[in-house]
């Protein structure tokens, strides 16, 4: 590489004599480039441009590539789909992730990889479920199933649509996806069910889980939301002592608790206490000083600063020594000797250091309740009301709506303090009002059992985006260590059935293979699981197995729970890919870290021990230009057909690109999609240029470029061998904005800005075989964009190919690759020394023509330059270091000077006037210069 660092300019000036008028014009003998493709669309047209690639191009090409790429070269790459829910229209949450995953599908066909991919939906749930009950209240379940299933065909067909029209690669013609309510989804799901309970990963038990009023069923953790500024009560209640407590004679003595939820103190059945704390007995100001409280010593001061009242400490007392106390309970009166327990759970950090325990509404309450043996006592209904084992004041009320006043009321002697706190608590995530915890029979998976076997192949997963990979991993791995157990069970009608009976008489579990055996064959021949609802007993279960079960059909219940839904989703592995097969990849938004993401993994696990990717790529969610979440009530939604109509739909898919990878937020705003459309019309008006030099595709010419000797074409095909390197490199790290900027990059650098440049007079006015070469030449770098851009923008690649291959081809159907022995260190050196000479050289021109200027070079080490132009002492004015340095004439001179020196002179001749880059002879005999005279008699 020629490296100047000190130069000295001479610059003379003389006077220019000015060029003879034309004579003639010489426009018709200029190779102006020349293509039908047009410029821009309008709005009308692209739209028809779209449908007609769509149906003649892209419908076609999933299928081409499985029947052409298959066993050539690497593996297939699978890209599973996290199916979207079937309900409602797409927004451009749905865009980011679907143009994601096509972009990533592209760019392995581009390079040779076949691919797979089957789009699915989600199709049971309660959003879709709530939807067919609001037309119609008081149907039953096979009523509910109809018209479930019609919304979700409904927008299914709608979604699947609208995908489509994205370019999304997929076998739509063959309507070749997955749906979780086709029969032979569900057949793959209830032999899974019975797999994973004969290995003991599912079973039945009663226990607190998060349950929804509204909904009137149970929650697993990925389907809450939380609320920031939910407001509960903060109350500190006191709890009576046995009058033995502490020998304090005359004094009545209790137990402070502080409770965010005192609907749940009707059920209490014990104070947990930390047998390592220290505890103190307190008299209260402005209470009786016969009466004396105990809380934990470190709590004294907190309460203090909640409560107001001051705390004279009475005396000390061991956490240790608190196990033989017991209490009162506040409500219940015949309850009068209730105990206390040491539990780890309790801490110091907040309240008073002693828990009010109710096993119906804790998971750690229920956990000290298993080990103590002390009953569960849930006097809460499915629609969050309190049963007629209540106490009366509260039978028939709402425990969210009325529970807290009314139970306040009620004990209000034996409230300390009350007021109230804001702090984030659980909303079921679709009808978003609040969740309880309560105590319920439901079926389970045991993800004690499959943590560390998780945990273990979670490290050998590759997550992307590379930047946030470490966070990503880490906060899968605490989603995963917090997950106390998975609910798999829902009270509803809108899923997969849970295939068990139970006996009438004990409740036990009645299964076997058999029984899951003829389910599936007759779900297989009904064409839908809703039998499950129409039959009894003695219709679903044959007389051979009633016999092999040991039961009559009269002693058997059917079961009425369903699957929960990331129970459906999380097997889709299982259905789609197949029992051994892996995914490469699963793109989704990171909540999917405890949903989807999650789901897979635990059920892989727990099925084969294995997970069912081998990377995760993670994106963000879209946002407003203000950073808020687009919703309906802010009125700040976006969608993707309101984009597509006005910008086009590859102007949406170079938005993604460019926005999708590299932010947790991925702002949509009007700006940043007229930027997108804007920056793609640059795009397009480079193709149409290229395509307007190289014309149609020609397979039948001479190739030149093994044999062409200059310097730019071999520097531009070197560039393209390293522009290949570094786009793929890209591509598979998926870090399509920084494709999107090399591109970019590439076009306005080595493409325009060197290249298209620096040839124009060699194209323009060159004779036949430089046409042709640069033609070869342009052609490679054509072949090379499209291949880089058709992953992002298949529209206008697809758009831009017909003007190409007007016998028909598609791009999908090209192999496109860079020769390696295209990579040439020396021209690249040869035409880089160039340059830094050029720039030095337009520094000091200012605004002159430089073609009107005479060069001389003078240097010790001017080794790089003489290859482009091999006489020394001479002036020449047509060598291609001319041409690069775009002067009339250059004249190198060796000197013993480690400085570079450049004198620039300004020429006195008339340039030609069919070129205007060389000068006519003095004698002014010819009208052109003698380049193209010898052109103009050569097509003569």
């Amino acid at each position: 590489m020629l490296r100047i660092f000190n130069f000295r300019f001479g610059y003379r000036l003389y006077s220019v004599k000015a060029a003879k008028k034309d004579a003639k014009r010489y426009t018709d003998t200029i190779n102006l480039p020349k293509t039908k493709f047009p410029n821009r669309l309008s709005s009308a047209k692209r739209e028809e441009q779209e449908r007609l690639i769509l149906e003649k191009k892209i419908a076609v090409s999933y299928e081409y590539q499985e029947q052409h790429l298959a066993g050539k070269g690497e593996p297939t790459f699978v890209l599973h789909d996290g199916p979207p829910y079937a309900n409602g229209q797409l927004h451009m949450g749905h865009a980011v992730n679907k143009i994601l995953k096509d972009i990533t599908l592209r760019q392995r066909v581009a390079h040779g990889q076949q691919v797979s991919y089957i789009p699915g939906w989600d199709c049971h749930g309660m959003p879709i479920e709530l939807k067919a009950t609001s037309t119609a209240p008081g149907q039953n379940a096979l009523e509910i199933r109809k018209k479930s299933r019609s919304f979700a065909l409904e927008a299914i067909k709608s979604q699947k649509e609208e995908f489509s029209s994205w370019g999304i690669l997929a076998n739509w013609q063959k309507d070749n996806i997955y749906m979780t309510f086709q029969p032979e989804f569900i057949v793959n799901q209830l032999q899974m069910f019975h797999h994973l309970y004969e290995k003991g990963l599912v079973y039945r038990d009663l226990k607190p889980v998060y349950w929804s009023p509204s909904s009137r069923t149970a929650l697993a953790e990925a389907e809450l939301e939380y609320d920031p500024n939910h407001i509960s009560p903060s109350v500190y209640v006191r709890f009576a002592l046995s009058p033995s407590a502490f020998n304090e004679k005359n004094k009545k003595i209790y137990a402070l608790v502080w409770t965010t939820t005192p609907w749940t103190l009707p059920s209490n059945q014990a104070i947990c206490y930390n047998a390592s704390l220290e505890y103190v007995l307190v008299r209260l100001s402005d209470h009786k000083p016969d009466e004396l409280y105990l809380l934990a010593s470190a709590l004294v001061a907190d309460f203090e600063a909640n409560t107001q009242l001051k705390c004279e400490i009475v005396q000390t007392v061991k956490g240790n020594s608190l196990d033989k106390l017991s209490y009162k309970h506040p409500i219940d009166k015949d309850q009068s000797n209730l105990p206390f327990f040491d539990a780890s759970h309790v801490q110091d950090s907040k309240g008073t250091g002693l828990v009010h325990t109710a096993p119906a509404h804790g998971p750690e309450d229920f956990l000290v309740s298993l080990t103590k043996k002390i009953p569960v006592k849930c006097l809460v209904n499915e629609e969050g009301i309190y049963t007629k084992e209540a106490p009366e004041f509260l039978r028939g009320k709402s425990v969210l709506e009325q529970g807290n006043p009314l139970v306040l009321e009620h004990i209000t002697n034996d409230v300390v303090c009350s007021s109230t706190m804001e702090h984030s608590y659980p909303i079921d995530w679709r009808t978003k009002q609040p969740v309880i915890i309560r105590a319920s029979e439901q079926w389970f998976i045991n993800t004690e059992k499959l943590k560390t076997t998780a945990a273990d192949a979670l490290e050998q997963v590759e997550i992307y985006p590379r930047t946030n990979a470490e966070a990503s991993k880490k906060a899968l791995l605490t989603q995963l260590q917090k997950r106390p157990y998975w609910c798999i069970s829902r009270q509803r009608a809108w899923g997969v059935p849970i295939p068990v009976f139970y006996s009438r008489e004990t409740g036990k579990v009645v299964l076997n293979s058999a029984l899951i055996n003829h389910l599936c064959d007759l779900l297989r021949q009904e064409g839908s699981i809703d039998f499950w609802w129409a039959k009894s007993v003695d219709e679903l279960v044959p007389s051979n197995i009633l016999k092999e079960l040991g039961y009559k059909a009269e002693d058997l219940v059917k079961g009425s729970d369903i699957l929960d839904i990331w129970f459906d989703s999380g097997s889709t592995w299982s259905a789609v890919l197949k029992k051994d097969k892996v995914a490469d990849l699963y793109l989704e938004g990171y909540d999917q870290f405890t949903g989807w993401f999650q789901s897979s993994l635990l059920m892989s696990i727990a099925a084969r021990g294995t997970a069912p990717y081998k990377a995760l790529f993670v994106h963000g969610f879209t946002v407003d230009e203000k950073g808020y979440k687009m919703s309906k009530s802010l009125g700040n939604v976006i969608s993707p057909k309101q984009i597509t109509k006005k910008y086009g739909t590859d102007a949406l898919r170079w938005w993604v690109a460019s926005h999708g990878t590299q932010h947790m937020s991925i702002t949509v705003s009007d700006k940043l999609l007229q930027q997108a459309a804007e920056n793609l019309s640059k795009v397009r008006g480079t193709l149409r240029y290229l395509k307007g030099v190289i014309g149609e595709r020609q397979t039948d010419k001479e190739l030149l470029l093994n044999l062409d000797k200059s310097y730019l074409n071999r520097y531009l095909l070197s560039q393209l061998v390293e522009f290949e390197s570094e786009v793929e490199q890209l591509y598979k790290a998926y870090e399509y904005n920084r494709v999107v900027a090399c591109v970019q990059n590439f076009l306005a650098n080595q493409v325009s800005a060197i290249y298209v440049h620096l040839i124009k007079d060699r194209l323009y006015c060159g004779d036949d075989r430089e046409l042709l070469a640069i033609r070869q030449t342009l052609t490679q770098c054509y072949e090379q964009l499209c291949k880089s851009l058709w992953p992002i923008v298949p529209f206008l690649v697809e758009e831009s190919w017909s003007y190409y291959d007007v016998e028909g081809g598609a791009f999908h159907q090209q192999k496109v690759q860079a020769k390696s022995e295209w990579k040439d260190s020396e021209a690249t050196e040869v035409v880089n020394a160039a340059l830094d000479v050029k720039r030095l050289i337009n520094q000091q021109a200012g605004e002159v023509n430089t073609w009107h200027l005479a060069v001389t070079i003078k240097g010790s080490k001017l080794d790089l330059l003489q290859k482009l132009q091999n006489t020394l002492g001479e002036s020449v004015r047509n060598s291609e270091l001319c041409e690069i340095l775009q002067v009339g004439s250059v004249t190198i001179l060796q000197s013993d000077n480690h400085d570079l020196e450049i004198a620039l002179t300004t020429l006195q001749t008339s340039l030609c006037p069919r070129c205007r880059r060389y000068s006519l002879e003095d004698n002014g005999e010819q009208e052109t210069c003698q380049r193209c005279s010898e052109v103009l008699e050569a097509r003569n």
